[in-house]
C-alpha cells in the first residue's frame, strides 16, 4: 500500500526500526477520552479499523488508524484525510463526492449534533480509501465503500428527520449499530414529541415476496419494540418487503442498503 501523507512513507520495515510505530491496540483502545461525543465516538471507530487491518497484517494501516485514534482520545480528533493524500486505483470520483459531502456537513457543524454517525462516515471513508488505494480486493472496497455510504445520511448538521436501521442478511436482530440508532429515535422523540413515529421494514430482493413481507415486518416490530422500551409512543409499523425499495435492485439481489427499517416522525 503507497500512502503519500507525512509520516506514512516509510515501509513497515522502517517502521520497526524506528520504534514509533502505532501498533499497540488494546493500549491505544483503553486510552481514557479527553474529547467531545465525536472525539469518543472517533476513537472507537478508529479502533475498530485498526482491529481488522491487524487481521490483514496491514501494519502500515494499523498505524495509520491507531494514530487517528490516538488523537480522538486525546481530544483532538483529525480531520478527513484528503483523497489527494492517497494514490486511488479505485473509486476516485465516489470518493471525492464522499469526502465533499463528509466536510461540508462537518463545517457546519454536524459533528456536535449527529457525532456518532459523523464519526462512522471519516472512519469508513478513510477506509474506502485505504482500500481502493490497494485497489486489488474487490469484496473489502465494496464492504467499506457501503459501510460508508450506510453512515454518511444521518451525518447532518441539523437533526435528521429520517432514521436508518440497517440488518444483517436474512435477520431481523437489532445489532450494536441499530440499538445506537434506537437510543438517538429515543431522545429526538422525548425532545421533539412528535404525533407519531413510523416504522417501515424492507428487504432485499432475495428470496420470496411473502417471505420478504414477513420479514420486513419483523424488523419493523423489533425496532418498534424496542422503542416503546425506551417510552417511545405513538408508534406504528408497517411492512414494505422487497417492494418500495430503497436502492432499486433487479430480483434475487442481496443489497445491504435494503435491508433496513426507516423511522419517519410525524409532527
Amino acid at each position: 500500500m503507497n500512502i503519500r501523507s507525512g509520516s506514512l512513507i516509510a515501509t513497515a520495515g522502517a517502521l520497526l526500526l524506528s520504534g514509533c510505530a502505532n501498533w499497540d491496540v488494546d493500549g491505544t483502545a483503553a486510552m481514557p477520552d479527553k474529547g467531545d461525543a465525536f472525539a469518543k465516538a472517533l476513537h472507537k471507530e478508529y479502533i475498530e479499523r485498526a482491529k481488522f487491518e491487524v487481521k490483514e497484517a496491514d501494519w502500515i494501516s494499523v498505524d495509520f488508524f491507531t494514530g487517528r485514534a490516538k488523537l480522538a482520545a486525546a481530544g483532538t480528533p483529525p480531520a478527513p484525510q484528503k483523497p489527494a493524500e492517497r494514490d486511488l486505483q479505485k473509486d476516485v470520483a465516489e470518493i471525492g463526492a464522499g469526502y465533499k459531502q463528509l466536510t461540508a456537513e462537518l463545517a457546519a457543524g454536524a459533528a456536535q449534533i449527529s457525532p456518532m454517525a459523523c464519526a462512522k462516515s471519516q472512519a469508513w471513508l478513510e477506509h474506502w480509501m485505504e482500500q481502493a488505494e490497494e485497489g486489488h480486493q474487490a469484496k473489502d472496497i465494496a464492504w467499506t465503500r457501503g459501510e460508508f455510504m450506510k453512515a454518511i445520511p444521518d451525518c447532518v448538521a441539523t437533526k435528521p428527520a429520517v432514521f436508518h436501521i440497517f440488518f444483517p442478511f436474512n435477520s431481523s436482530a437489532l445489532t450494536r449499530d441499530a440499538k445506537a440508532v434506537i437510543n438517538d429515535i429515543a431522545s429526538l422523540f422525548k425532545a421533539e414529541k412528535p404525533k407519531a413515529v413510523n416504522i417501515a421494514g424492507h428487504t432485499d430482493t432475495s428470496g420470496g415476496t411473502a417471505y420478504n413481507m414477513k420479514l420486513g415486518m419483523k424488523r419493523a416490530d423489533n425496532v418498534a419494540k424496542a422503542l416503546k422500551a425506551k417510552g417511545v409512543k405513538t408508534v406504528k409499523a408497517s411492512s414494505f418487503g422487497e417492494a418500495n425499495l430503497p436502492k432499486p435492485t433487479a430480483d434475487n439481489v442481496k443489497e445491504q442498503q435494503n435491508r433496513q427499517v426507516v423511522v419517519t416522525f410525524t409532527k
